[in-house]
């Protein structure tokens, strides 16, 4: 299993979600990623790669999305934000 940070923006978001449900299906989402890294899907947006860069991944948890990065040299998980899947551009 991975170790997995999260940024202060990804925790603050959350704590911003207003439904319970969604909230647990994040938190089940992200032990998924905590499991098995490469769940996520690397076809990301050039406004994401731009932000975050090349090695971005992003998961799914409608209406959001979770971007995080793998480093598998280190085995570690780095949770950067959750974002509306609609503000993509």
């Amino acid at each position: 299993m991975a170790s997995i940070g999260f940024s202060e923006s990804f925790l603050s978001k959350r704590a911003d979600v207003p439904s319970n449900r969604i909230l647990c299906q994040i938190d089940a989402m992200l032990h998924t990623i905590e499991c098995m890294p490469g769940v996520g899907s690397s076809l990301v947006s050039e406004s994401l790669t731009n932000r975050y860069g090349s090695d971005i991944r992003k998961a799914v948890v409608s209406p959001y999305l979770i971007l995080y990065s793998y480093d598998s040299a280190t085995d570690t998980v780095s949770v950067y934000d959750l974002i509306y899947a609609r503000s993509v551009h």
